[in-house]
């Protein structure tokens, strides 16, 4: 029984999917967006709510959980510290204690960022000493934490996620296809650097480290087999959805004041995945599989 939280989420939906479709019993949570997934019990959490996730816990008596529910929009988080700090750290240090309570071998997934680095030194390693530029990353480290501290937690970093969209959510993916598609122009910086991972391969990564335990490693990386700009990426947007790519503006950070602060490169090594046979597709590939499984847009 997989206790998944953030269903109603980008990543969370996706991932309730896929495990319910390798045949995963699945409980899935959702905090303001009611959602219906096929083969998935779907129900309302609070996760700020420690007695509340505690009795959940006891009551669905999981085999394994993973922790996708979070606040990931780092402008939102600037501006709403508070908040930000309940649905990411709270939240984690109480399915944490939660797990504790209902069994110590229960493994329990964090899905946590790239952007716990100041991109400096890049790539990272899971030996790199993490530096983060804005209070998202600087939260999720912190939540991090309450993982590394847990007998069975897991830590999986993740690179910048994409992927078809899904019911209340998307992935930089859309907004770049639908700008291009409006022939509106579609600023992407030159000098930010990421590896992209589609969420076929993050929930691929997830599965293995899962398949791993309880003899696998406690922190992992998983991102892309490409290290790209955001303004190739819309270049390879383009030429696998058959769209121009005039539309495309070229601009430096610094040409875009304001905002939480940006990492300059958060490339990850996945070493550690890697020799557990895991292996990501490309960019150009993962975006193919995106328009086999579902639209881009």
């Amino acid at each position: 029984m997989i206790f998944l939280t953030g269903a109603s989420g980008f990543v969370g939906e996706h991932f309730a999917r896929l495990f319910a479709a390798a045949g995963e019993q699945v409980v899935g949570t959702y905090l303001s967006h009611p959602i219906s997934i096929p083969r998935v019990d779907c129900v309302p959490a609070e996760l700020t709510d420690g007695r509340a996730v505690r009795r959940l816990l006891e009551a669905v008596q999981p085999t394994a959980i993973v922790h996708c529910a979070a606040a990931t929009k780092t402008g939102w988080c600037e501006d709403h510290p508070a908040e930000a700090r309940a649905a990411i750290v709270e939240a984690t240090a109480n399915l944490c204690d939660a797990a504790r309570a209902v069994g110590q071998s229960i493994p329990l997934v964090l899905l946590s960022t790239d952007l716990v680095f100041d991109g400096e030194n890049a790539p990272y390693g899971v030996a790199a000493t993490p530096k983060p530029l804005n209070l998202y990353g600087s939260l999720k480290l912190e939540a991090e934490n309450f993982v590394k501290n847990l007998p069975s937690g897991i830590v999986m970093r993740t690179a910048l996620v994409y992927g078809p969209p899904a019911t209340h959510g998307a992935s930089f993916l859309q907004w770049i296809v639908k700008g291009l598609v409006l022939r509106e122009p579609v600023t992407l910086f030159e000098d930010e650097w990421r590896t992209p991972i589609s969420v076929f391969d993050l929930f691929s990564a997830v599965r293995t480290a899962l398949a791993a335990w309880p003899n696998g490693r406690r922190l992992y990386h998983a991102g892309g087999d490409d290290r790209l700009s955001r303004h190739a990426m819309g270049r390879v947007i383009c030429d696998v959805a058959g769209l121009p790519r005039d539309s495309i503006v070229s601009a430096n950070r610094s040409d875009v004041p304001g905002g939480a602060m940006r990492a300059r490169d958060v490339s990850l090594s996945c070493g550690e995945l890697h020799e557990l046979g895991w292996h990501p597709q490309t960019f150009e590939l993962g975006l193919w599989q995106c328009l086999q499984q579902g639209t881009t847009s």
